[in-house]
């Protein structure tokens, strides 16, 4: 009887039902899936995702019935096209974040290689030693790359005083980047 109800209540509805979706999405013809991936190709270059992207994280996110159904009067194309749009739109602002927080790992970075040598600035240096040391202090790497930075060796100094490849610097470089990300996404919690 329930499930009863529930056909009665979703042919009442102003959205499709989940059965009624999912065969307007199997059912869409290649001219509609053309259309759909030339709208989703206008979405791409603010971010990594490619057009054909798009258009399957659009469509796995409408079967998957994560979000609101299709309005019953609007055609399948054009609510596939705004879920497109909406997932551009959350994969630029996931670009604009990472790019702050590489902004402020790279500020802080250059804050630290800074040359200037007063009392001020070496007793600011010496806090953002103490608080990078915390951070990485279980990776020994990475508080010995910090050193050589704070010297103002170049990579291809450190590499040869330590016998590292470049591919394993860059490996170093990217951790001490995700743990320097965590640490920021940690504060900003708290």
């Amino acid at each position: 009887m329930q499930n009863i109800n529930q056909q009665a209540e979703n042919m009442d509805s102003t959205h499709l039902s989940r059965e009624e979706l999912e065969a307007a999405v199997l059912g869409i013809s290649d001219a509609d899936i053309l259309r759909v991936s030339q709208i989703a190709n206008s979405y791409t270059g603010s971010h990594e995702m490619e057009a054909d992207d798009l258009v399957q994280e659009a469509i796995m996110r409408t079967l998957a019935g994560d979000r609101k159904t299709c309005p019953r009067d609007l055609p399948i194309v054009y609510f596939l096209a705004g879920v497109i749009k909406s997932i551009a739109h959350e994969e630029r602002e996931k670009n604009k974040r990472k790019k702050n927080d590489e902004d402020s790992y790279q500020a802080t970075l250059k804050q630290f290689n800074d040359e200037d040598c007063s009392t001020e600035n070496d007793v600011l240096e010496q806090q953002l030693y103490n608080e990078l040391e915390a951070i990485y202090e279980e990776d020994e790497e990475i508080l010995l790359l910090i050193l050589y930075l704070q010297e103002g060796e170049s990579s291809s100094e450190i590499q040869k005083n330590e016998g590292w490849s470049e591919t394993h610097y860059n490996s170093i470089r990217r951790r001490m980047r995700r743990k320097w990300n965590a640490h920021r996404e940690q504060e900003k919690i708290s």
